[in-house]
């Protein structure tokens, strides 16, 4: 008995290459661009392989045609992956250079001088009075950062502590180094930033030198058994409590803090309390 033909074909077939764009935003929903690679392109190409094969089965076309048109598809994205790859430049080294983005503003100092850094996480600023190098923020009792001008370049050293308050890696003149074995992956994905993601694709560091008087972090840092601090563009969560590793319930700290640091002090301190 042949099987009735569908009512309205082309809009289950929309309906079917909806959910397919739903799954693939689902796949890819949280993760960096950075992480883009061949395991996400074979998924990719799988999922676009099975609803092409669905589609082309239930329209009665030849095996032979519907293999050489899934081969073709398969083939024509890891082709555009490799080119893509293969065109890549090398990732840069040495200090970040300064892009020409605009100073993020600073309400504790009128006028910013030559050598003067302001380094903007989450809504406070730290404002870095030349010479440094400069420490912008301290997590509980942790120092975590340390930024230092070298010529027209910016070189970065982070401390990253785990819950025994030992270091677990570290960031040394925009060196990734780990000391334990972590599933962390450390890209320059341009002259101007250093990024630094887990497992989950969540970014762990981030640091752009925006212009040659600016600086912008994000991150997550641990000092010990203080709260984890998550630095974000616009706030910076604190507090709640840790299960499993993760913790929950974190609060927006006060936020808006303005101060001036010189050579040797410390900047803002970032408390979950």
């Amino acid at each position: 008995m042949p099987f009735p033909e569908p009512r309205w074909p082309w809009l289950q077939t929309s309906l079917r290459v909806a959910f397919t764009a739903l799954l693939t935003w689902m796949f890819f929903m949280g993760s960096s661009p950075l992480s883009f690679g061949l395991a996400a392109v074979l998924g990719l190409a799988t999922l676009l392989a099975v609803l092409l094969g669905y589609e082309l089965c239930i329209r009665d076309v030849s095996s032979a045609w519907i293999a050489g048109l899934l081969l073709t598809l398969i083939g024509s994205l890891l082709a555009a992956y490799g080119t893509w790859l293969a065109t890549r430049p090398p990732p840069p080294t040495g200090p970040l250079l300064p892009a020409n983005e605009p100073t993020p503003p600073a309400s504790c100092v009128e006028s910013i001088g030559a050598k003067d850094l302001v380094m903007a996480f989450g809504t406070d600023r730290a404002v870095g009075l030349a010479p440094g190098p400069f420490y912008p923020l301290k997590v509980g009792d942790c120092t975590v950062m340390a930024l230092r001008q070298v010529g027209r370049g910016l070189m970065v050293k982070a401390f990253f502590y785990d819950f025994n308050n030992d270091v677990a890696f570290l960031v040394n003149d925009n060196v990734y180094e780990p000391t334990l074995p972590l599933q962390l992956r450390a890209f320059r994905p341009d002259p101007h930033t250093i990024v630094i993601l887990d497992r989950f694709d969540k970014e762990v560091l981030y640091v752009r030198y925006i212009n040659p008087n600016a600086v912008r972090i994000r991150g997550r840092f641990l000092c010990g058994e203080a709260p984890q601090a998550v630095i974000h563009d616009d706030a910076i969560l604190v507090g709640g409590f840790r299960m499993g590793g993760v913790y929950f319930r974190q609060r927006q700290a006060k936020g808006h803090v303005c101060a001036t640091v010189r050579k040797g002090e410390d900047g803002i301190a970032i408390s979950g309390q």
